[in-house]
């Protein structure tokens, strides 16, 4: 498997959508579009998938999710009813895939993996795949589809997909195919919403816009807790804030057009038991409460901000690793904005901005520079008090770094207890 995962770290350079296809023909796919739904957007792809895909595991579906960036194992990205492919099914795949194409780029041969695992290996009755940069040109797009969702749309990847709302939006609408239904939130931007009645209208497609939504918070406990009110009732959530609500009535109109309006509501209460790793997640690190939250661009940040209100703290203690790529600024001015924030940089473990090349009123600004995030973690636990939180955010790729930490430290712990006891 190290061999496997050191060949596909070392493929870097992309296709063209036309070759994906290519080679799925070669492998003779037996792929259903009605089974396929394709999610692409900016913010909340992942937290609408995995709700979608818990709410079809409690209907009673075999589903499969493939998802990107993965956290710690690469297995994390293709999963068939929430449980991660094995390294024996995802050697025997890449083998298979290998067989007839040497020289696809990492994320295209983990698109092909998860198509012929979900279809060849599994024959699932649905498949979530979520899109990795843009829509138009992604190795995604190329798996045939009837089912496109669109998430909430804003600003990152710029370089690639342009510096406006409307020329993002394009290659997000990429994924709209002919005859497709189309399910969205709700486009707040005038121009965003002609060019997808626009696109749509020319694939014959079908713009279903999400149900109607309210989010409630319950404060009265140590930690907030969020409710979703939908047209069939009102929900606990296991993911927070007003962008898990949002992302969670859009899986829920999917939902309710793959299964049936009749058979909608009562499955619903899985919505409570939603996992999506990184988003918000809290952990126990060293005997204290460490929140989790990836968020990687201005509108993430936004989301997260928006959260911590609901939040009783003396101090927030923000532990930053921003990519090289991202509006850095942006994210840390809203962070620092916060009442009772204390700021500490480190690096993430890949496409890192050094913590040397941030803004001199940030590293001023900032309680501990360490391009070691271990290191500044630690330091910002040493600082904080009970009544203070501990939130990890910035990057994805920094939340995977810690999570590893983690899962090594309850090891090393285990295996000395199992050592001496």
């Amino acid at each position: 498997m190290r061999e496997i995962i050191k060949f596909l770290e070392n493929q870097r350079i992309p296709h063209s959508i036309e070759t994906i296809r290519l080679v799925m023909e070669k492998l003779h796919l037996r792929i259903n579009p009605n089974k396929v739904i394709v999610v692409a957007g900016t913010n909340g792809k992942g937290s609408t998938c995995a709700t979608l895909q818990t709410l079809l595991i409690a209907a009673g579906k075999q589903v499969g999710f493939f998802s990107s960036p993965h956290l710690v194992r690469i297995n994390e990205r293709i999963r068939l009813n929430g449980k991660n492919i094995s390294n024996p099914d995802f050697r025997k795949v890449f083998n298979k895939i290998h067989s007839y194409a040497d020289d696809l780029s990492h994320f295209e041969y983990l698109t092909l993996i998860a198509v012929y695992y979900f279809f060849e290996l599994k024959n699932v009755d649905f498949a979530v795949f979520e899109v990795g940069l843009g829509g138009t040109l992604d190795a995604v797009n190329a798996i045939p589809h009837n089912i496109s969702v669109i998430t909430k749309l804003g600003f990152d990847h710029e370089k690639t997909l342009g510096y406006s709302l409307p020329e993002i939006a394009s290659n997000k609408f990429g994924i709209i195919s002919s005859n497709n239904k189309v399910f969205h939130s709700k486009f707040y931007d005038s121009e965003v919403k002609e060019l997808a009645e626009k696109i749509s209208f020319a694939q014959f497609a079908l713009l279903v816009e999400a149900f109607p939504y309210d989010c409630e918070v319950d404060v009265s406990g140590k930690y907030p807790v969020f409710f979703i009110k939908t047209p069939f009732g009102k929900f606990k959530m296991n993911l927070q804030g007003e962008r898990a609500a949002e992302n969670t009535a859009l899986a829920i109109t999917v939902f309710d057009y793959l299964v049936g309006r009749q058979n909608t509501s009562k499955f619903l209460p899985a919505i409570s038991k939603v996992k999506w790793p990184g988003r918000m997640q809290k952990i126990s690190y060293k005997g204290r409460d460490i929140f989790l939250s990836g968020d990687h661009n201005p509108q993430g940040i936004k989301s997260l901000c928006d959260i911590l209100e609901f939040y009783n703290f003396e101090k927030v203690h923000f532990v930053i690793g921003v990519c090289n790529d991202k509006k850095h600024n942006e994210m840390l001015e809203q962070l620092a904005n916060i009442d009772g924030s204390c700021v500490y940089l480190t690096e993430t473990p890949e496409k890192t901005l050094p913590v040397l090349d941030y803004d001199e009123k940030f590293r001023k600004l900032a309680k501990f520079i360490s391009s070691n995030p271990i290191e500044t973690l630690e330091t910002a636990l040493s600082a904080a008090n009970r009544n203070d939180l501990i939130v990890v955010t910035g990057s994805l790729y920094l939340v995977g770094k810690i999570l590893k930490s983690f899962r090594l430290s309850l090891f090393i712990n285990f295996i000395i207890f199992y050592i001496y006891f």
